[in-house]
């Protein structure tokens, strides 16, 4: 009785790690075709679609092999979806890299401003807290980009950045008293890059020239939302 209990247990161990596998495992073509296969029904196959890390191949002989095999036009549609991306995917010397949201502050001649009656410049800088990026980047580094539907390569430049001890900044602007304002990077802070297609929404960016050794940011052009205090997103490195 012993002996059958333990080998009772056993089994149940294993089926349950073996659904937990399978739950955990990623949804590919010949998954979804076994499912179909089974008889799980399209809202059933999409929502195990939309809540799994999915691995599909969909050439035009896929599509017409996935049809073939019976899978439905809808769930055609949501393995398709299921590929787009909704926001960049950037690489950095093969290391990826996740967004960062810049904030913003007013530095220099604010006093200055008040009391000589707007002569003075008052500078906007957005910063990055820390004194380094978490990602060290060789002097003239490979950036490997994937962009999502409307996005556009020529959206990303990259920008080296002021070291200012705990935090890293770039001026995104000036209102020069009597001048007016000023808005944008200033032009001798922006690195000359190439970037090559690699098809499809792939692209691969890189400097012309070797970098210089500091802290620098692969900014997105446009993606400010100065309401709430966004002066931009970006993806930045250290050069050593």
């Amino acid at each position: 009785m012993a002996l059958c209990a333990i080998g009772v247990l056993l089994f149940l161990g294993t089926q349950a790690a073996y659904s937990q596998s399978s739950l955990e495992s990623d949804v590919d073509n010949a998954r979804v075709i076994e499912m179909t296969h089974k008889g799980l029904g399209d809202d059933v196959i999409i929502a195990r679609i939309k809540a799994s890390a999915t691995k599909f191949n969909l050439s035009d002989d896929d599509l017409a092999g996935l049809k073939k095999a019976g899978v439905s036009d809808a769930v055609v549609a949501a393995m398709i979806q299921s590929t787009q991306l909704t926001s960049p995917k950037v690489m950095i010397d093969g290391n990826p890299v996740e967004v960062r949201t810049i904030g913003e502050q007013k530095v220099g001649g604010r006093l200055g401003h008040t009391v000589s009656l707007g002569i003075m410049s008052v500078k906007n800088k957005a910063y990055l807290q820390g004194q380094h990026a978490s990602l060290i980047a060789s002097r003239k580094p490979v950036i490997d980009i994937q962009l999502p539907a409307k996005d556009n390569i020529d959206n990303y430049i990259i920008v080296e950045m002021d070291d200012k001890g705990d935090r890293r900044e770039i001026e995104i602007g000036s209102r020069e008293g009597t001048v007016g304002e000023k808005v944008g990077i200033r032009a001798d802070r922006i690195v000359r890059t190439s970037a090559t297609p690699l098809g499809g929404r792939h692209f691969k960016v890189s400097p012309v020239k070797e970098l210089k050794k500091g802290e620098y940011i692969l900014y997105s052009v446009g993606s400010a939302d100065f309401p709430h205090g966004v002066y931009g997103q970006g993806y930045d490195f250290t050069v050593e």
